[in-house]
């Protein structure tokens, strides 16, 4: 008999949860369509927040990768005694390869290493092909180079 009796009041709350979750997820009305909107909009500033948090994060991670890389470079220029080069091609090169870097990693990636949440180490390498592809992209035959001194 005690176990009828349990069953029973399992059976009443059961049936009172159901009837619960069925009014909170089914709302009619005008109230519930400005409930749903507001909603919606919630996420979607959440989600457009959180985008822009990461993309300010990989933007200076990438901002410092390029200073420290183009600062590296001129350095090397400079022991290497190479004068003829423009003044902003080791920049150009240093944004090259930072693109590559991020295709290769995504903005998550490079963002958690801006807040010290990955190792960058972690973060896969721009290899030696990319990096004569950002070198062949920014080289400038002579050719083209006595053109557009000649204008």
């Amino acid at each position: 008999m005690s176990n009828h009796n349990f069953f029973n009041r399992y059976h009443a709350v059961q049936d009172w949860s159901r009837g619960a979750a069925h009014r909170c997820l089914h709302w009619t009305g005008l109230r519930s369509w400005k409930r749903e909107a507001t909603l919606l909009l919630s996420v979607s500033v959440a989600l457009m927040a959180g985008y822009l948090m990461v993309l300010n994060f990989a933007s200076h991670e990438v901002q410092d990768l390029v200073n420290t890389c183009t600062a590296r470079l001129e350095v090397e220029f400079e022991n290497a005694e190479i004068d003829s080069l423009p003044d902003t091609l080791p920049r150009s090169l240093c944004e090259c390869v930072a693109h590559h870097l991020v295709d290769k990693n995504g903005l998550v990636r490079l963002a958690m290493v801006n807040k010290h949440l990955l190792e960058p180490m972690a973060l896969e390498p721009v290899t030696q092909k990319d990096e004569e592809a950002c070198i062949n992209a920014l080289w400038q035959t002579h050719d083209e180079l006595a053109r557009r001194m000649s204008l």
